[in-house]
């Protein structure tokens, strides 16, 4: 018996707190029963838009975040990750439609301005992803995010500056992830790809090889609007053995690669069996 009895509020709030624990699955069978007893709970219907969102079950998110937005049209924080399941779809226009509606009615949202900034990354316009992220990054919101996007941005544009300003920033913003989970594997992935791109390749590979020892078979994560698995932290791996002059490490993280994914073009590119740009071809 739920504390609170048998009603949509009790399984709202069951699935509030299995969501603050990062148990999605939970958390989502509380939100669907709390719906299925009072289908006009705008707030339920968000909560298990934002869970699917988070379990990678993108069109679940995108069906019951617009049942949000129907009973509460104005409902921001329902259109803000509307748009992020857009844009997990790669329906930019879509996702830019989202944000635009919210930053016109809230200019200060910034979760709406850090998804404009991503689109704008994913288009490859740079300085427009750099300005939006700086922009999220003044405020104080997102920090990790917006000094991560920035900083991917600027390292684009070679401003070696401005990227390692924001990515160092990025950086700090990981302890507390690391320290409150030593044993997932999120924190170390986010922390090679930083040391990636300022050049630190030892310091990447370690941290690589410790999200590779934190990663279950078959798992895929999904942090920071990141995702990735045990391929991608592989080809980091192999990316970092490769520019340290390391052929050997390089081939070995291809070859299991090869393992997990057969034809795998990252892993052609590692044993030197394909060409390409090395720099956007970068895991």
């Amino acid at each position: 018996m739920l504390f609170g009895g048998e009603n949509a509020e009790s399984y709202y709030d069951e699935g509030l707190t299995a969501a603050m624990k990062g148990d999605f699955e939970k958390a989502v069978a509380h939100f669907q029963k709390a719906t299925t007893l009072d289908g006009a709970f705008a707030a339920a219907w968000y909560q298990l838009g934002r869970c699917w969102l988070r379990l990678g079950r993108v069109p679940e998110a995108v069906s019951s975040l617009e049942r949000a937005l129907t009973i509460t049209p104005r409902m921001a924080l329902a259109r803000v990750e509307l748009g992020y399941a857009f844009l997990k779809s790669g329906l930019h226009d879509r996702a830019s439609a989202a944000f635009a509606a919210v930053l016109d009615e809230k200019p200060d949202t910034p979760r709406a301005a850090l998804g404009l900034g991503y689109i704008a990354f994913q288009q490859r316009h740079w300085d427009t992803a750099f300005g939006l992220a700086e922009r999220v990054a003044g405020t104080g919101a997102e920090p990790f995010e917006s000094h991560y996007l920035a900083g991917r941005a600027a390292h684009a544009m070679k401003l070696d500056q401005a990227a390692s300003n924001h990515l160092y920033t990025a950086d700090a913003q990981l302890d507390k992830l690391i320290e409150t989970n030593p044993d997932a594997p999120e924190g170390y992935f986010l922390r090679g790809q930083i040391y990636t791109l300022t050049g630190d390749f030892a310091r990447a590979l370690e941290n690589y090889a410790e999200a590779e020892r934190c990663m279950e078979p078959g798992r895929r994560c999904r942090v920071y609007n990141e995702e990735f698995d045990l391929v991608d932290i592989l080809a980091g791996m192999g990316w970092c053995h490769r520019k340290m002059g390391d052929p050997d490490g390089a081939r070995a993280a291809a070859e299991r690669i090869l393992e997990l994914k057969p034809g795998s073009q990252r892993a052609k590119w590692l044993l030197g069996e394909a060409g390409g740009d090395a720099e956007r071809d970068r895991p």
